[in-house]
């Protein structure tokens, strides 16, 4: 090989070798999984320091009990990330995860929504679920109603 097309791969290897897939934020993603956990097992949500204020009103609470009775009781045979986003706008940090929760019957993929606050701490702003039946893939209609719990005030 020529030196200058040597010298330009080792270039381009090196560019290449820089540049990363955005990664999965692990504190976001401890939390998410987390508040799955507490909804599941009927935990003190209003105790939680991971809810941001304003899901921890009645009415979202409420809510988030809603959630529990439509979860399987027993623990999920496994859990697998389904996809996250995570982005800045104006400084403000906002992520969104799904993970899917395996069990026989059924799948429930929850999506949380998560804003950091001023001291830099992940909240917990927004959670979704959506039931799945064996075989149903990512796009499929879900089986049963979704159930949404949300910051009404949050604009993400």
């Amino acid at each position: 090989m020529r030196p200058s097309l040597i010298a330009t791969l080792a270039i381009a290897g090196a560019v290449l070798s820089a540049c990363t897939l955005p990664t999965l934020d692990k504190e976001a993603d401890a939390k998410a999984r987390a508040l799955y956990e507490q909804i599941r097992s009927g935990a003190d949500l209003a105790a939680s320091p991971d809810l941001a204020p304003e899901l921890k009103t009645p009415a979202a609470l409420a809510q988030l009990a809603a959630v529990k009775a439509s979860l399987p009781a027993e623990a999920p045979t496994a859990v697998a990330n389904q996809g996250f986003n995570i982005s800045i706008e104006n400084g403000q940090s906002s992520a969104r995860l799904v993970h899917a929760y395996s069990y026989p019957a059924r799948t429930i993929l929850a999506e949380t929504v998560l804003r950091k606050d001023e001291t830099k701490t992940w909240k917990i702003i927004g959670f979704h679920v959506k039931t799945q039946a064996p075989g149903q893939g990512p796009g499929a209609k879900p089986a049963e109603p979704a159930v949404s719990v949300d910051d009404p005030a949050r604009d993400i």
